[in-house]
């Protein structure tokens, strides 16, 4: 990553909420960009975030409970301020962006925020209204049947065949449940096993729709994630593409992705672009796709009301989202916008030899290959100004438990 000296006129502290990946990615660039470390608030300190000199990181218990939330970022924002010309709020998970949203009006005197309007939140969030949007603004997604509680004992008829995908629509009433079981998103084979699923869900209390979906067959190449910015006008400013080529394959974390590369999908940059402004979208924004090949349609999942977890693999392809940002809240400009320089790049959240071993497809597995050989790839979590001997003999444990785990759980998807 090429880091650059330009720095910002004024004092700025990008503060993250989280301690994890993607906190680590958003101060990995500001730190290219500026030069400047960031501070990160969660709950409990994670791997991604810990020895690093480009972030600092402080926790407090129930700090993703709504009335520690506020009062904590009231508290900090108010002696940051003190130090700071500009606190820029970013979220590094659904929970951390839902209660930034929520809390606004409470937070807006001390922080940049970021964010989308509460009500867009609502028909976002939600994935059975977020199809809705796209139904009514052309956008296309995998056929899909709701279900709720009151369905049981969940008898369905569903107007696709075997095997589909059921998921929640509400991520962050999900994710804090815990039972045997838990998967972020299930591949269903039969009937049978979709009604096992949805008892197991619904008897954990969760309180909100599950969806289930047409599968679109194919493995994790066949996949798209687009990270971008929307300006507080609802422009678009920032988006970059990239193409998955492995994912991680821990039931509890599938749809993460270990490695993407670049992609060329001009027409569905068009297509997401118009979409998000349409909706008067702000702020960060990650969505994620797959193409059918059935119809040669690239469809969407959801889109998140943050960065994605691998948001900082749009700095290989000239889209460093932390400028954008501060060119929006901080300098107030209205630039051209940005998009993907069209350079071949290699995003790694894993180590180099995970992926040249499970990439399924031939194609991009020789193309990860050659990029390795060349040493022509990033470790997201290796950022190389950040790399002190305590850092990497952490990481270094780090990735060999990252290697047992894909070991343990991972299954050729084009068997599917």
């Amino acid at each position: 990553m090429k880091k650059q000296s330009r720095t910002p006129e004024r004092k700025i502290l990008p503060v993250l909420l989280g301690t994890d990946l993607n906190t680590y990615g958003v101060a990995v660039q500001f730190h290219a960009a500026y030069g400047i470390k960031s501070l990160a608030i969660g709950k409990s300190r994670l791997v991604f975030t810990e020895k690093s000199k480009i972030i600092d990181v402080i926790t407090f218990p129930n700090f993703d409970q709504p009335d520690t939330f506020v009062a904590t970022l009231v508290r900090e924002g108010q002696r940051l301020k003190q130090q700071y010309d500009h606190l820029i709020l970013l979220a590094a998970n659904d929970n951390y962006a839902e209660l930034a949203i929520r809390h606004q009006s409470q937070l807006a005197d001390l922080f940049h925020l970021p964010f989308v309007s509460e009500a867009l939140m609502e028909n976002l969030m939600l994935k059975d209204r977020f199809y809705e949007l796209c139904d009514r603004h052309g956008l296309a997604y995998p056929e899909t049947v709701v279900v709720r509680a009151c369905d049981a004992p969940f008898d369905l008829s569903l107007p696709f065949a075997y095997p589909v995908i059921c998921k929640p629509s509400n991520s962050t009433t999900y994710f804090p449940l815990d039972f045997p079981g838990k998967e972020k998103a299930y591949f269903v084979e039969d009937a049978e096993r979709l009604k096992q699923i949805l008892t197991l869900v619904y008897d954990q209390s969760y309180p909100d729709a599950m969806i289930v979906q047409d599968y679109i067959p194919g493995d994790d190449t066949c996949g798209l994630v687009a990270n971008g910015y929307c300006d507080k006008e609802g422009r678009v400013r920032m988006l970059s593409l990239g193409r998955p080529i492995l994912e991680d394959p821990t039931p509890i974390y599938i749809g993460n992705y270990a490695a993407i590369r670049d992609i060329k999908a001009p027409d569905l940059a068009q297509q997401l672009t118009d979409f998000l402004e349409k909706i008067t979208f702000t702020g960060m924004v990650n969505a994620d796709f797959k193409y059918d090949h059935r119809d040669g349609q690239y469809k969407i999942f959801e889109i998140n009301l943050r960065q994605g977890r691998a948001s900082n693999y749009t700095m290989l392809a000239g889209c460093n989202l932390a400028e954008a940002v501060v060119a929006d809240l901080v300098e107030g400009k209205v630039a051209a916008p940005v998009y993907d320089n069209n350079q071949s790049f290699l995003w790694l959240s894993v180590p180099p030899e995970v992926v040249t071993s499970m990439t399924e497809d031939e194609q991009c597995r020789d193309f990860a290959a050659r990029m390795i050989k060349k040493r022509n790839y990033i470790v997201c979590y290796r950022y190389r100004p950040d790399l002190s001997l305590k850092r990497r003999l952490m990481l270094d444990r780090y990735d060999k438990q990252l290697l047992l785990r894909y070991k343990k759980h991972f299954v050729p998807r084009q068997l599917r």
